[in-house]
């Protein structure tokens, strides 16, 4: 059982990281679910990728605010990475229809989740927090 406490120290990312990849393990019969893959010009922290062309396919950015970042500046720093590392090339290559951009931060017992494009406009629908 993983408490919000367990995140902590100098990699707090890849507890959330692990978490995510638990609940998303259950899709791997219809999708490949990767860790850290190469795509585009970078990584990208998750990706879903359908196993059959025009299936939806999901570029999926975690981050925790530094020290001093709130968490909507965390949301846009990580929706600009998605976008200017073109994450999404792996999943537009394969075929994948539509491809669903979002990024998350947590900070603590807290999380908001956007996509892409919110972000990087800084609208606040679609905000989810817990």
């Amino acid at each position: 059982m993983m408490s919000y406490q367990h995140p902590a120290g100098r990699e707090p990312e890849k507890r959330y990281h692990g978490f995510i990849l638990g609940l998303l393990v259950q899709l791997e019969g219809e999708y490949d679910v990767r860790s850290t893959r190469e795509s585009g010009f970078g990584r990208a922290d998750v990706l879903v990728r359908p196993r059959a062309p025009g299936r939806p396919g999901v570029v999926l950015e975690l981050k925790v605010p530094r020290r001093g970042e709130t968490p909507e500046q965390a949301l846009s720093a990580a929706a600009r990475q998605v976008r200017d590392r073109r994450y999404a090339a792996e999943l537009v290559a394969a075929g994948a229809a539509p491809v669903h951009e979002l990024v998350a931060v947590f900070d603590g017992k807290r999380a908001w989740v956007r996509k892409v494009d919110e972000a990087l406009s800084g609208a606040v629908e679609g905000r989810s927090q817990d």
